[in-house]
This record gives structure tokens, sequence and C-alpha cells, in this order.
């Protein structure tokens, strides 16, 4: 899911960067000032605009998909102790191969 969301947050803040350096294309003569003046307050922010986009991009995930996941594994876990699913036997005979 890591991956995931750095992919995604890195293609929407290219994206994103190269649209402004279209649309700034009237800021060149004044590359250097604008650096020199206002170079770490845009360094910060870009950084800030990169961390909430890994942050949505990995936390919309969990929440969309991995919504029930608790009570599914508690459910096959009861279904395992229980022992009346063939994939139960099959589980336990696995795991006694291992012990």
């Amino acid at each position: 899911m890591v991956a995931n969301g750095l992919l995604l947050s890195s293609v929407i803040f290219m994206a994103f960067c190269f649209v402004l350096i279209d649309r700034l294309k009237f800021l060149i003569p004044y590359r250097q000032a604008i650096f020199q003046h206002y170079g770490w307050p845009i360094a910060l922010y870009a950084a800030l605009l990169f961390g909430n986009l890994f942050a949505t991009f990995f936390l919309l995930p969990r929440r969309f998909f991995l919504k029930h996941t608790g009570q599914k594994l508690t459910y096959v876990d009861k279904q395992l102790r229980i022992g009346e699913d063939d994939l139960s036997t099959e589980i336990r005979e696995r795991s006694e191969e291992y012990l």
C-alpha cells in the first residue's frame, strides 16, 4: 500500500509541477530573485503538498477497501475453531505437518 501511495502521489505531484511550470513562464526573468527570497517557503509548501497527497492516497484505500477486515478475520477464526468447514480440516492438517 505504501508503494501505491508513493506512486500515485508522485504522479499527481509531478503533473501539478508541470502545470505550474507551464503557467508561470512569464516569471522566468525573475527566477533568481524569487528563489532567493521565497525558496524555503516554496520548498516547504511543496513538501507539505506531497505529504498530504501521500497521506490521502495511503489512507483512502485503507478506509474503503479494508473496511470490515477485522470482522471477516474473526469470522474465519471462529469457523476454523469450530471445525465445520472442509477448509478448516485442510488447514489443521497443514499446520500439523509443520509442528
